[in-house]
């Protein structure tokens, strides 16, 4: 495993930030960041719609979401 799938796995099973991920995995926070924004392209990671943090896309419960059409 790359260093930057280890990253990818440290966000996603352990919930570390992508700051401390990069860093336990030996890798800069912006290779990271690259790889989170190649993971959203292909629909593996979301951004929270509540607090904006990027988590794995399966994981955002769009049932719970407040509708935006009030």
């Amino acid at each position: 495993m790359s260093k930057t799938q280890e990253a990818l796995r440290l966000l996603r099973e352990k919930g570390l930030t992508p700051y401390a991920a990069a860093k336990e995995a030996g890798i800069t926070p912006t290779t990271l960041y690259a790889a989170i924004k190649r993971e959203e392209a292909k629909g593996n990671m979301a951004s929270c719609p509540c607090c904006g943090s990027v988590v794995p896309a399966e994981k955002i419960d769009h049932s719970v979401l407040k509708s935006s059409e009030s």
